[in-house]
């Protein structure tokens, strides 16, 4: 196997054993026998735990925060933009279930650059929505409050999405339709 097709399952495999068990339990020997390779060809690609750990969280934050941007960059309305990015959060749980969870466990986790990871990216996610609802306000909401909306639309559809991931798909596609039905009109009555 090629480098970047070794490292590609390395990490595959690395977050279902962490999905599991955390990053505390689990130990290079564990990954390594579940990836059926030796510790030193893990350690080729991964120069510790802590190192293996911090890439998956890269790779899945960087799908979540692309999956985001393209919804929210999306020229389709804002009703449809707010489906879209919604749908695009539920779509990353529902498809990569150990990745969210190991997002969720680093928001309460004591690894400072693991928390620093996942909070930046969350950071990005709320100025890409609070730029969004800032411009098609039109003047209506300020910075301020828009950040306090943007906030308010992550934590929702943060919150309902981890209520059973990877659920019927006509279930979790009703759960996106009552969200936007709830945040556009809120979002219209505002101002």
């Amino acid at each position: 196997m090629r480098a970047p097709e070794r490292r590609a399952q390395l990490l595959a495999v690395a977050r279902q054993v962490f999905g599991r068990a955390g990053f505390h339990s689990v130990s290079m020997d564990t990954v390594a026998k579940e990836a059926g390779v030796t510790k030193p060809i893990l350690y080729d690609h991964f120069t510790s735990k802590k190192d293996l750990y911090l890439a998956l969280l890269d790779a899945d934050l960087s799908n979540l925060l692309d999956r985001v941007k393209e919804a929210l960059a999306s020229p389709i309305g804002n009703r449809e933009r707010i489906r879209a990015s919604f749908q695009a959060y539920f779509d990353f749980v529902d498809e990569h279930a150990e990745g969210f969870q190991l997002l969720m466990q680093e928001t309460v986790g004591t690894e400072r650059d693991f928390r620093d990871r996942v909070g930046a990216v969350r950071d990005q996610i709320l100025n890409e929505v609070a730029d969004l609802i800032v411009r098609e306000s039109r003047g209506r909401l300020d910075r301020e409050h828009a950040e306090t909306v943007a906030l308010a639309l992550i934590g929702m559809v943060e919150t309902v999405a981890q209520r059973d991931p990877g659920g019927p798909a006509e279930t979790r596609r009703a759960a996106v339709d009552t969200l936007v039905q709830f945040a556009w009109r809120g979002i219209t009555n505002l101002a």
